[in-house]
């Protein structure tokens, strides 16, 4: 890590530091902008077969808190996007492969957008249209060593437990400590499988975005709207979840 880098991350942490210090003595329960999250790829992704566009799964490596408060859980999902996908060429010219780290999901379901440095840089963060190589973005863990960056003549692939370190684009305030305790429900918590097809769908459930097909997470007994998007593309269904059973929920996608 360069000295520009290790000053980034010093300031980032004072001011984070400094920030919860202040809200902590306000009685209120936020969580920083620049606040540091590690994230999980949870797909091989290979540049012979990614499109510019397609969504990228992801998950949170371990709990985000403020004070004893979870207010990210571990397995919270994360959502990224393809922003360079170029299959290898003829005359021995590599393929190209990049992907965003963009939103992800609170324990109150919340959406929080990400960034890759934990100062926000003047223009906004960017992260929808550059990647994590390309935007700099701090990689934690390759399972493969990235020494495909200098391979010519061949499709790159990312495999899937490439770790990254990403940070909040805005200050999050949960909607109350109900929602944090169990997105605002109660009883038992039931387990929903969803898939789609074709997959990488994204998934909302009343309104709240939370992951994208295939997923399971949990949902609290009773009546919920479930919707699942890609591109335009729309499936939605009122769902009546009860105790005590895997709910599994296929969603046929059309235009």
């Amino acid at each position: 890590m360069n000295r520009a880098r290790c000053q980034q991350w010093m300031l980032g942490l004072l001011l984070f530091v400094s920030g919860a210090r202040c809200l902590a003595q306000a009685g209120q329960l936020v969580l920083p902008e620049g606040s540091r999250i590690r994230v999980r790829l949870e797909q091989n992704l290979t540049s012979a077969t990614a499109e510019v566009g397609q969504p990228v799964q992801l998950s949170v490596t371990e709990d985000v808190r403020v004070g004893d408060t979870v207010v990210i859980k571990q397995g919270a999902a994360a959502v990224g996007t393809i922003t360079e996908a170029v299959h290898k060429r003829r005359l021995g010219r590599a393929g190209k492969l990049d992907f965003s780290v963009d939103r992800v999901v609170a324990a109150d379901s919340t959406s929080i957008p990400l960034r890759y440095n934990p100062i926000k840089k003047d223009g906004g963060s960017r992260a929808l249209a550059t990647g994590i190589i390309t935007g700099g973005a701090a990689v934690a863990f390759w399972p493969a060593a990235p020494f495909f960056l200098l391979i010519q003549g061949k499709d790159v692939t990312l495999h899937r437990g490439i770790e990254v370190d990403v940070f909040t684009d805005q200050t999050f305030t949960p909607r109350s400590l109900a929602a944090l305790a169990y997105n605002g429900g109660g009883g038992t918590p039931v387990p929903v499988q969803v898939t789609s097809q074709p997959g990488g769908a994204e998934i909302y459930v009343d309104g709240s975005f939370v992951g994208s097909t295939p997923a399971t997470f949990q949902m609290a007994p009773g009546p919920h709207r479930i919707s699942v998007k890609r591109g335009m593309a729309v499936w939605e269904r009122d769902l009546q979840v009860q105790a005590g059973t895997l709910v599994p929920v296929n969603a046929i996608l059309s235009r």
